[in-house]
């Protein structure tokens, strides 16, 4: 399968007021460029179907963007050069679904949203993948001494020592 992007926009749920186009950055934000920080999460295969965890996640992420409009916004630099978020609630985040035939081996493999180190002045400051694999009972190829649970969405890392 293909991957899949769509784009999630803030819901209307709560109600809250328009949030204001930017935000000043701190003086420690200015400090370096904006980074990618990569957080991967493993899961157990949930009693529903892929489709409808994804369904989910998507509406949990448009609310999640309503309640906290910075994360929906990116980074630019005005003409003086200084630093701030704008927040555009048309743009959207990116939302990734990718469905691999084959076991996860390792973080050498792409679980990222995106690619780039330093996120480019247009990029949304936050992005989802969300990926399903081929899940194997042991793999104790792998380079650190985990094993990978049988039935599990994305995989769950035990350490070998708490099997």
């Amino acid at each position: 399968m293909p991957l899949e992007t769509y784009t999630i926009h803030p819901t209307n749920k709560h109600k809250r007021p328009v949030p204001p186009s930017t935000i000043v950055l701190h003086g420690y934000d200015k400090l370096s460029h904006p980074i990618q920080i990569r957080n991967h999460r493993f899961f157990h295969t949930p009693p529903v179907s892929f489709s409808d965890v994804v369904d989910k996640l998507k509406s949990s992420l448009a609310e999640a963007l309503e309640l906290y409009p910075p994360v929906n916004g990116t980074v630019q630099v005005d003409k003086n050069g200084n630093p701030h978020i704008a927040i555009d609630t048309e743009k959207g985040t990116p939302f990734l679904v990718d469905i691999r035939d084959t076991p996860y081996t390792g973080d050498t493999q792409d679980l990222s949203a995106r690619d780039d180190p330093v996120l480019p002045s247009t990029a949304s400051i936050f992005a989802v993948k969300v990926t399903q694999v081929k899940c194997l009972m042991q793999a104790m190829l792998l380079p650190s001494p985990f094993t990978v649970k049988k039935n599990s969405f994305h995989a769950e890392l035990l350490p070998w020592h708490r099997r």
